[in-house]
């Protein structure tokens, strides 16, 4: 059944990135970086299900994420009408602060994190930010009718500087999505850094394709890589050059 869930989710997500000629050489499943983003814009999109006076301090910043957004994306509607590349400065903005890329880039690298200069980390957790931002924020034009609900945690929050914030994403006809959220306490309060929607990580799901881009052609030349994707998706639904 969960196996069921999760295709019927990754399939319409990559119909709508299919449409808008984006893809990435870094993801081996069709569909399946889209389902990912979807799932970490739109459970902090739309939260009308949760009441925030019975939300642990981790499930208050997902709650006030989506607040912002949300108000973000109606005060600004038709801004984005006309120019949808300002969709990029909104999740810069209200997004990116809450999510600890180094720690995600950490994560996505797996060995080779520890292996890499303190140059080549800041530079690879920018363009990483860069191409997840430039890749995914689209999800925004296209998502709409989204409900998301918090389950209960499996500890006590105060007891923990880690934790998993268990959520389902439900949309009208179809079965809710388990998406959980990796997230840890920092100086700067509670950050998200991992992703997984039925059990699959976003973390994980990137390491296979950057370890093998890393032997071929070193950190460097991975770190260029991105950075070459990352101009050619200035805009909204831009296709990428084939490499």
């Amino acid at each position: 059944m969960q196996v069921t869930r999760a295709l019927s989710w990754m399939w319409t997500v990559m119909e709508i990135w299919t449409k808008q000629g984006c893809h990435s050489p870094f993801i081996k499943r069709p569909g399946f970086p889209g389902a990912f983003l979807s799932c970490l814009i739109l459970v902090l999109w739309f939260c009308g299900s949760a009441i925030a006076g019975t939300l642990s301090e981790p499930q208050r910043v997902i709650q006030s994420l989506s607040d912002q957004m949300q108000q973000a994306l109606r005060d600004r509607h038709s801004e984005l009408q006309r120019e949808p590349e300002s969709i990029f400065r909104l999740v810069e903005q209200i997004l990116v602060p809450r999510v600890d890329f180094s720690r995600l880039s950490n994560l996505a690298l797996g060995k080779h994190w520890r292996e890499a200069t303190d140059e080549q980390r800041q530079a690879f957790a920018q363009a990483f930010q860069s191409m997840l931002v430039r890749t995914y924020a689209t999800a925004f034009h296209e998502f709409k009718m989204w409900e998301m609900r918090f389950l209960p945690l499996r500890s006590a929050v105060e007891d923990q500087q880690d934790i998993e914030v268990r959520t389902q994403v439900v949309r009208p006809g179809a079965q809710p999505v388990d998406v959980i959220y990796r997230m840890h306490n920092t100086g700067l309060g509670w950050m998200a850094y991992d992703v997984s929607i039925e059990g699959i990580s976003l973390a994980t799901n990137y390491r296979s394709s950057f370890s093998k881009m890393i032997r071929q052609h070193g950190m460097d030349g991975l770190i260029r890589r991105i950075s070459e994707l990352n101009q050619q998706r200035l805009k909204p639904n831009q296709e990428p050059e084939k490499s």
